[in-house]
């Protein structure tokens, strides 16, 4: 289960993400060939993860642990 105090460290993580973050995890492409996943990353976030390859979105949960505090898991 998530609890407030994940979902918050999640929200914090997400939004101090920039494009270098994600171009180095391979979320998106380095370059110009990851302008327009980057775009969409800021336009609409959520609807990106939902569109994400799995191996992508693996990559982008690594992030988001990486930068909300290194944990593995989340509280249960």
């Amino acid at each position: 289960m998530i609890t407030g105090t994940d979902l918050l460290k999640i929200s914090r993580a997400r939004v101090n993400m920039d494009r270098s973050d994600l171009e180095a995890a391979g979320v998106i492409d380095p370059g110009q060939a990851g302008d327009k996943a980057w775009s969409n990353f800021g336009r609409d976030m959520d609807t990106f993860i939902l569109k994400l390859p799995d191996w992508r979105r693996a990559a982008l949960a690594a992030v988001i642990r990486s930068k909300a505090g290194g944990s593995a898991e989340f509280s249960h």
